[in-house]
Formats: C-alpha cells, sequence, structure tokens
C-alpha cells in the first residue's frame, strides 16, 4: 500500500511538473513577440506634396481585421531564410480622396510587416520600423500599385492615424512624418 501512494504521489509530482512547464512554454515562450527590423529599398517622399503627387490612390479608411487575423505573404529562399513577407489588409473605406473609386470597392493593401508563429514565439518582421495598421483605427492611406496590388507608400510616412487610436502611428522620432502630415492638413489636398 506504501509502495502504491509512493508511485502516485511520484507520478502527480511529475504530471505537476509537466504542467507547470508547458504552459511556462505556452504563456511565456509560445505567446511572446519578438520584433526584427529589416532594411529595405523604397522611394521615399519628404514632403506631403510629393506624396500626394506620387500616390494613386488615397484614401481614408480603417482595417477590418487585426493582424493576426489578416493574410500573410511570406516566402523563403531553398535555404530556408526568409525572402519576403508582408501583411494583406482589407480596409473599409470611408472616403477615396484620390484615384479611381472602384478601386476602392473591396480595398486589400499590402502593409510591409508581417507576425507569424515559431516554436520560439512569434516573430514580428517589419520594414523600415513600419506599424501596422490597427483593426478599427481611422488612417488616411496612401497607396500605388506593386505588382498589381495596393502598397502602402514611403513606409511609416504614408499612413496617417485620425481619430488618435493608434499610439504606435507617431511613436518613433517622426519629425519628418509629423511634418508631413502638417503639410498635408494644411493644403488643399485633402479639402
Amino acid at each position: 500500500m506504501m509502495l502504491l501512494k509512493k508511485r502516485s504521489t511520484i507520478i502527480s509530482l511529475i504530471l505537476a511538473v509537466v504542467f507547470a512547464a508547458t504552459c511556462y512554454y505556452y504563456f511565456a515562450i509560445y505567446n511572446s513577440v519578438r520584433d526584427l527590423y529589416v532594411s529595405s529599398d523604397y522611394i521615399g517622399y519628404p514632403t506631403g506634396k510629393a506624396l500626394f503627387s506620387n500616390a494613386e490612390l488615397v484614401v481614408v479608411g480603417s482595417p477590418l481585421k487585426d493582424i493576426e487575423d489578416r493574410e500573410l505573404h511570406l516566402s523563403r529562399f531553398p535555404n530556408g531564410a526568409l525572402e519576403d513577407i508582408a501583411t494583406f489588409t482589407e480596409i473599409d473605406v470611408e472616403h477615396v480622396i484620390k484615384g479611381p473609386e472602384e478601386d476602392a470597392i473591396n480595398l486589400k493593401v499590402y502593409e510591409p510587416i508581417g507576425v507569424y508563429q515559431t516554436f520560439k514565439g512569434k516573430e514580428r518582421i517589419s520594414f523600415e520600423g513600419y506599424t501596422a495598421m490597427k483593426k478599427g483605427s481611422k488612417y488616411l492611406i496612401f497607396l500605388s500599385k506593386l505588382y498589381g496590388q495596393y502598397s502602402v507608400i514611403n513606409m511609416q510616412s504614408g499612413k496617417f492615424n485620425l481619430d488618435g487610436t493608434d499610439h504606435e502611428d507617431m511613436a518613433e522620432d517622426s519629425h519628418i512624418k509629423q511634418r508631413i502630415f502638417a503639410e498635408l492638413k494644411s493644403s488643399e489636398y485633402l479639402q
């Protein structure tokens, strides 16, 4: 009887350790997010006038889904290294400022950022410090077609949170972005 009690205590202890380790892995490692920033070649527009002139489509709208629920584009080189990552974001367009209105119907936008799951946790890879648009937040978005798909241009300075609900949008030292946004607000482009 004593041997049986000892075995059940050992089994219970082993199960408790396995359970604790599993919980630790799931909450502390698997659900953690590691940010990786990648440099990119892109055409930058230092003024609101240049940004507006070079955009093919300018809209005011809101993403319909959280970034984790959006379509992820991920490609790898034959050796397994990451080749490209992007997120396709569906936008509920409130207003078209420039460009063909028919293109704004069921608009899906290419954002230069992606989040994917690994055994070591989630990895969020961002080009040039770009932050993803937040579900339900309202943005002024400057777009051009890249390989037939509308893409945010000018990286982080190609989208502007209008309702103050995305604190990451202007979080970095973004004096250029702030200057561009101030110029756009005071110009006839957005009237």
